[in-house]
């Protein structure tokens, strides 16, 4: 699920339609993990759904027992909206805090290549090439730690940020263009390759040796040229007002309307029923709450 400047208004929108009456039945998705049980900083002072109804209701003028806005004529469609709002209140936080981790992530890639950018013909081999297999696997591991949440509709499915750093790093290590000016096509006469069916990186040493004892020179000018620019595009994707700092943006601006104005919400709408959500969202959703500070 990715998210733009535009969702605000459309959320907006989507509110103001039903207060026009045009609100279209909204679908019921299956629970599959109650958030209560690990996010508790959410709905931590809640003991049950019933209790969270009758209990909160209370507190804002207008609602039943129950928590629906019985001066509406169609007091239940209110209510679905209001728990699909209360599902985006978890969801999109939990995505926040996904994006903060592939950020991360990106960063940490930089520094290791960075290190490895200065190496040259005098390095020592051994210590050469258990930095790049470091590199192949710490990128590997990256990778494998987003995969779900790139299939996840929920998650990062369609996040700009996600897939065009995944992108851009697999094609620094693809490009033919390290070490031309020094006679070598790219990191894969040295070894390295992406492996089209996984998209994993991969170092076959055997070649990486054959070449580096014929050609040293010219072997660690290609690997300076590629972890040179593979740590400039790593530190690209995360500097400011780039695709992962403005994406967090617009999640934080849906997240602020979201939190500035449920009880304004809920109020018109009723409650809602709390979020039901999956155990790797709620464990997502609990890891922005604890960066953010929220109890």
């Amino acid at each position: 699920m990715s998210i733009n400047a535009k969702d605000l208004n459309q959320l907006i929108q989507q509110i103001g339609q039903f207060k026009t009456r045009t609100l279209s039945e909204l679908n019921s998705q299956p629970a599959t993990f109650d958030i209560s049980s690990l996010a508790a900083g959410y709905i931590s002072e809640q003991q049950s759904i019933h209790n969270l109804q009758v209990n909160t209701s209370q507190g804002i003028s207008g609602l039943s027992p129950l928590g629906r806005n019985l001066a509406l004529s169609n007091p239940e469609s209110a209510y679905r909206m209001m728990s699909h709002i209360n599902q985006l209140g978890v969801i999109y936080p939990a995505q926040s805090a996904r994006l903060s981790d592939m950020q991360t992530g990106v960063g940490e890639l930089a520094l290791t290549a960075k290190s490895l950018s200065k190496i040259d013909a005098t390095a020592d081999f051994a210590s050469v090439k258990a930095q790049l297999q470091n590199l192949a696997d710490q990128y590997n591991q990256w990778r494998r730690n987003f995969d779900t949440d790139l299939q996840d509709p929920e998650l990062l499915v369609g996040t700009q940020a996600a897939q065009v750093a995944r992108y851009e790093l697999a094609q620094s290590i693809a490009s033919p263009f390290h070490g031309a000016q020094q006679g070598i096509q790219g990191m894969a006469v040295l070894g390295l390759t992406i492996d089209p069916a996984t998209n994993m990186a991969q170092l076959d040493t055997q070649k990486l040796s054959t070449v580096w004892s014929q050609q040293p020179t010219a072997a660690a000018a290609a690997v300076s040229d590629f972890a040179s620019h593979f740590a400039q595009s790593a530190t690209l994707l995360t500097e400011q007002n780039n695709f992962f700092a403005k994406q967090q943006a617009n999640l934080a601006k849906v997240i602020n309307y979201m939190d500035s104005n449920k009880t304004k919400l809920q109020q018109e709408f009723g409650l809602g029923d709390p979020p039901q959500v999956s155990a790797k969202i709620a464990r997502a959703y609990a890891d922005y709450q604890r960066r953010h500070g929220i109890k």
